[in-house]
């Protein structure tokens, strides 16, 4: 990767751009599609780098506001469940040179009802497993599913018990509370929770040793599994259905489309923050599109500062864009 400047000295690089060549952003095109003519282009994100740096260099020096956006720019990825609100809080936080109003990517950009939701699939798969007597699980999850509409599902996809299904739902248990208590480094939570998993896994693979299933949640680090995934919901689904079925997407089979789905959605802001760091117009109402006039507004007066952190926010969520748009277009050919 390039560690240097466009002036030739090297340099060391700052945090957004090794974030800019990291594999979950231009590096992603050379991961998943090594083949494909687009990742060979190393011309691309060269440039992209050179353009960005020189943006870099004019906007210092960066106020501890500015580090602030930029930080939240670096934590914003195209897969979180909150996407559009944090673009134009972001925007709005370019704009007004303060530090976003609502807490951007990853984990802590849940809310108290997503995590609710999280906590009723946890609470209504532990009150599926058998109990010696009653459970306490029911009287947490009428606070979570007060209309019971989410165990009902859960127990429609399961059906009976067996065996198998009932270390499946544990494994998948133990999942949901790896996303719910937080677990890291060395903490005696994931101490235990390891443990826990490589316990339960064993049992599985006694039974079932090419179990696809297990393979769909065997790491808690997956992104596709985390709960500020658009898709998250879904993946938990397909996972208890398969269980429920005994095989692997048995009755919810793969889309395949919803890559292109958000390729289409970014390009809508690509190109209002773009032709804002073109023309530098600000758009008054009736001046075409409305999402045009709102990020125009929000951007406000153009400056160096803005410039460079309106183009990373693109630079960083255009290669995870392309790579969903490649992969949807490549499931739909097979």
């Amino acid at each position: 990767m390039p560690s240097n400047g466009s002036d030739g000295k090297d340099e060391e690089l700052q945090n957004w751009e090794k974030e800019l060549f990291a594999n979950h952003r231009w590096g992603r095109l050379k991961v998943w599609f090594p083949e494909d003519h687009v990742s060979l282009d190393s011309e691309i994100v060269s440039s992209e780098h050179t353009f960005l740096r020189n943006l870099w260099k004019k906007a210092q020096p960066l106020d501890q506001t500015g580090k602030d956006i930029l930080k939240s720019i670096i934590d914003l990825e195209i897969c979180n469940w909150n996407l559009e609100n944090s673009i134009i809080s972001i925007c709005k936080a370019i704009g007004e040179n303060r530090a976003p109003t609502i807490p951007i990517g990853h984990l802590k950009s849940i809310k108290s009802e997503r995590w609710m939701k999280i906590c009723a699939y946890y609470l209504a798969l532990r009150s599926w497993l058998p109990s010696l007597g009653t459970s306490g699980y029911e009287a947490l999850q009428n606070l979570c599913d007060p209309d019971k509409s989410v165990k009902k599902m859960i127990y429609e996809l399961l059906n009976e018990r067996n065996r198998l299904k009932e270390l499946y739902v544990e494994r998948i248990c133990l999942l949901f509370e790896f996303w719910i208590g937080g677990y890291w480094g060395k903490s005696p939570q994931l101490i235990a929770h390891l443990a826990a998993v490589k316990a339960i896994e064993n049992e599985i693979l006694k039974i079932h040793p090419d179990s696809l299933i297990l393979k769909a949640m065997i790491s808690e680090g997956d992104g596709r599994l985390q709960p500020c995934n658009h898709k998250a919901f879904r993946r938990y689904d397909i996972i208890i259905s398969s269980i429920g079925a005994g095989k692997w997407r048995a009755t919810m089979p793969r889309k395949g489309t919803d890559g292109l789905k958000r390729a289409v959605l970014l390009d809508k802001y690509f190109q209002a923050i773009k032709s804002w760091i073109r023309d530098h117009k600000k758009i008054e109402e009736g001046d075409g599109d409305k999402l045009f006039q709102i990020i125009h507004n929000l951007l406000g007066e153009p400056d160096n500062k803005k410039k460079f952190l309106a183009s990373l926010l693109i630079s960083l969520l255009q290669p995870q864009q392309m790579a969903a748009k490649l992969l949807a277009e490549n499931r739909i050919k097979d």
